[in-house]
C-alpha cells in the first residue's frame, strides 16, 4: 500500500508580498484600535492622539504613535515627582468629582509616583497573539 502526497504550488512573490503588505498594514489598525479602548480617558487627548503612519497599504513599516508628552507615563507609569496643585485640580474634578483632592494627589505622586496604565503593550499582546495569524488566513 502507498500513499503519495504531493504538494504543488506556485509563490507568487508579488501577490504574496502584496498580501503581507495588507496583513502588516490591517495589523496595525487593528493595534490602534485595541490602543483606542485600552487607554484610560480623561479628556480624550492621549486616545485622539494615537496615529498610524502612513495611513495606506502598501508599505513595509508603519509607525503606531502618539506625540502627548504624558504618553509614557501613563503607559510604564512613573517614579515619584513634583506636580502642582493647579496642575491636578482639573483632573481631579473630573475624575475624582472633587477639585480639592488635587493636593492629595500631588502628594502620592511625590512619595510614590503614578501606576502604570499599559495601552500599548496589551494592544500588541492581542496582535501578536490572535489578529496577525487571522490576518494571514485571511490574505494568504
Amino acid at each position: 500500500m502507498q500513499l503519495k502526497f504531493n504538494l504543488n504550488y506556485k509563490i507568487e512573490k508579488k501577490k504574496t508580498l502584496s498580501n503581507a503588505e495588507k496583513v502588516l498594514f490591517f495589523a496595525m489598525l487593528k493595534m490602534q484600535e485595541l490602543a483606542v479602548r485600552y487607554v484610560p480617558v480623561d479628556t480624550s487627548r492621549l486616545i485622539n492622539s494615537i496615529k498610524i503612519f502612513p495611513t495606506s497599504i502598501g508599505f513595509k513599516e508603519y509607525l503606531l504613535y502618539t506625540d502627548v508628552e504624558y504618553a509614557e507615563g501613563v503607559e510604564y507609569g512613573t517614579e515619584p515627582h513634583v506636580v502642582k496643585v493647579e496642575d491636578l485640580e482639573g483632573w481631579s474634578g473630573r475624575v475624582l468629582g472633587d477639585k480639592g483632592q488635587a493636593g492629595a494627589v500631588a502628594d502620592k505622586i511625590a512619595k510614590k509616583g503614578t501606576n502604570e496604565q499599559p495601552y500599548f503593550r496589551p494592544a500588541l499582546k492581542q496582535v501578536k497573539d490572535i489578529w496577525v495569524a487571522r490576518l494571514w488566513e485571511k490574505y494568504l
